[in-house]
């Protein structure tokens, strides 16, 4: 997994944009893998996802004040445009969540790392995290 944080400005704007790019690729079978590559089929692997972020996010919103419910519900839904920036760890899938997706543009970017034991009933076992998963 490789993670790029691009950002770009624009004459006049208030303030810049940022997005994350990343490029999760399978060396083994020498091919970029999307998000369901990791997880059986019919999974409904999204919905598990969301789940644990929108959670998690809640929890982080106690200690900042600029992670909004609303925003986190949407930004965090089980959409796999939601989705699209994932690394993968040790630990887990480290998900990153772009400025004003489920936060205030001033809140920057906001990470959940979706712990491998909470999806260990949806991971593909000879899939590219099923060791880890495992």
């Amino acid at each position: 997994s490789v993670e790029f944080s691009e950002s770009q400005y624009e004459r006049g704007a208030a303030h810049g944009s940022n997005i994350t790019v990343v490029l999760n690729y399978d060396v083994k079978n020498k091919k970029k893998l999307a998000l369901a590559d990791l997880f059986q089929p019919k999974s409904n692997y999204l919905s598990v996802m969301s789940a644990y972020c929108i959670k998690d996010l809640q929890d982080q919103s106690k200690k900042n004040d600029m992670l909004m419910g609303d925003q986190i519900k949407e930004g965090a839904a089980p959409r796999a445009d939601n989705y699209g920036a994932w690394t993968i760890t040790r630990k887990g899938l480290r998900i990153t969540f772009d400025p004003y997706q489920v936060a205030a543009y001033a809140a920057g970017p906001q990470h959940v790392l979706v712990l491998y034991s909470a999806l260990k009933s949806i991971v593909k076992p000879d899939g590219p995290v099923g060791n880890l998963a495992g």
